[in-house]
């Protein structure tokens, strides 16, 4: 179902994320394993190569403008174009909130909230000019966003204050760019 789409996905060296490159490779997508753990996502990319896929294994710190900026760039050198965005890196640091200190907050916010919004807007960079160049060609070619969220987002869990608002900003970012995307025919999901 997803030949020779491109698909880049963050946290894929494990996981979640490690299920869903393998299944995307399975599928037929050309996948970017995308973590800060090149070892595992080389091993990622391997497996799904010797199935008789297609990957590259990148290194992303999601906290990090210029890694983003370098995994975007190193994607669309190796194939020219993204078609799919899954937003899966994540980390938790719980504690209950009268221990959290800002640091375990922020690092939160920062992988949960921000790197997304940062890498959704590498990708936007790019898919724009794309669908002038496709539409004016009478083409359509419908892009996918898919940004993992979780039931902490919307139902709260104690001890994770950081991890819940950073899943429920997920959610309304979604909402968000679901709205503002859609006019691209880019389709963003939680």
């Amino acid at each position: 179902r997803l030949i020779d789409k491109v698909s880049i996905i963050t946290g894929s060296a494990s996981g979640i994320g490690e299920a869903t490159a393998i299944k995307f490779g399975r599928e037929g997508a050309k996948v970017a394993v995308c973590d800060i753990n090149t070892g595992e996502a080389e091993r990622v990319a391997k497996s799904i190569v010797e199935s008789g896929g297609a990957a590259l294994a990148f290194y992303v710190d999601v906290t990090d403008k210029a890694s983003i900026a370098r995994m975007v760039e190193g994607v669309m050198a190796a194939w020219g174009r993204i078609d799919t965005l899954v937003n899966n890196a994540g980390i938790v640091m719980d504690a209950q909130f009268k221990k959290m200190s800002d640091e375990q907050w922020y690092a939160i916010l920062d992988v949960h909230l921000t790197a997304p919004f940062r890498i959704l807007r590498g990708f936007q960079q790019h898919f724009r000019p794309e669908v002038e160049k496709e539409r004016s060609a009478g083409k359509r070619i419908v892009r996918k966003v898919v940004n993992i969220s979780s039931t902490s987002g919307v139902n709260g869990n104690a001890g994770q204050s950081n991890y819940s608002a950073g899943k429920a900003g997920i959610v309304g970012l979604t909402k968000t760019l679901a709205k503002e995307f859609g006019r691209y025919d880019v389709t963003v999901n939680a």
